[in-house]
């Protein structure tokens, strides 16, 4: 995982929505370096990404691995463990840097969570997925290799404070037959109606239009809504690549002047 985050004043301007749909937009070009505010009565926002990049693909994620950044990530399964009905399957890491064929397969016969120049999109590494179980009676503990759960479940990252400039990608919405998905931002973070939703099967959010299905990547972006939570809930296969916002730093300072120039994590 590699978090970039900038420093940017903060600029009064009336809320939109919008969906970015430039092919060239990915995880792994997002970032820069920090500046200055020219204004000391101007609070500054720190710019984040998370691209699932620091830890290795199979990793389980429990939620709080991001804190430290203000958010945190939770699961609701559509489908519960076989040895746990009341337990939600969880969160992993899948490489989606694989192929269809030689020594780089994708994990689980996920070839649909492939990313590449042969499906329209640069390489996104590791992205989030809901793990299958895959488990044997004899071993409910072993849920088998990273492979995202046919029936899909909701996601949400609830974040400590109010961020804005929010961009999330999202992997392989193909199961429209099961019901729609959707993106849901809430502007509070125990809200019970959502104050913009976005359907996962937007054409216009599409990266590589000619892949409507399997291999899709679509690109959503909340400019200038603040929010403090965020679901993304979907019916079947699917996977995160990447979340970026913006989020005012810590206090509500505005003396940034001990920080470094850059920072990558």
């Amino acid at each position: 995982m590699r978090i970039f985050f900038v420093l940017m004043s903060a600029i009064a301007l009336s809320p939109t929505l919008m969906i970015a749909s430039s092919p060239s937009a990915s995880a792994g070009q997002l970032g820069g370096s920090a500046t200055s505010s020219s204004s000391a009565t101007e609070p500054l926002f720190e710019s984040f990404m998370i691209d699932f990049e620091d830890f290795a693909a199979g990793t389980y994620i429990v939620g709080d691995e991001w804190a430290q950044y203000g958010v945190n990530i939770s699961v609701d399964s559509n489908r519960n463990l076989k040895g746990d009905k009341q337990e939600s399957r969880p969160l992993r890491l899948f490489d989606s840097n694989c192929s269809t064929q030689g020594s780089n397969k994708c994990s689980g016969g996920d070839y649909d969570l492939a990313t590449g120049d042969a499906f329209g999109t640069e390489e996104q590494g590791n992205v989030l997925i809901i793990q299958e179980d895959n488990s044997k009676r004899k071993d409910r503990s072993n849920l088998g290799n990273p492979d995202d759960d046919a029936r899909g479940g909701t996601i949400t990252f609830r974040f400590e404070q109010a961020i804005k400039d929010l961009k999330l990608g999202f992997l392989d919405f193909d199961d429209r037959d099961r019901g729609e998905g959707f993106i849901r931002f809430y502007t509070g973070i125990d809200d019970t109606d959502a104050a913009m939703t976005f359907n996962l099967s937007s054409v216009e959010a599409l990266v590589n239009p000619d892949f409507t299905g399997d291999n899709s990547m679509r690109i959503f972006a909340s400019l200038d809504m603040a929010i403090q939570r965020l679901e993304v809930e979907y019916p079947g296969s699917g996977a995160i690549t990447h979340l970026e916002y913006s989020q005012i730093a810590p206090g509500g300072s505005r003396n940034w002047g001990d920080s470094p120039d850059s920072h990558m994590f």
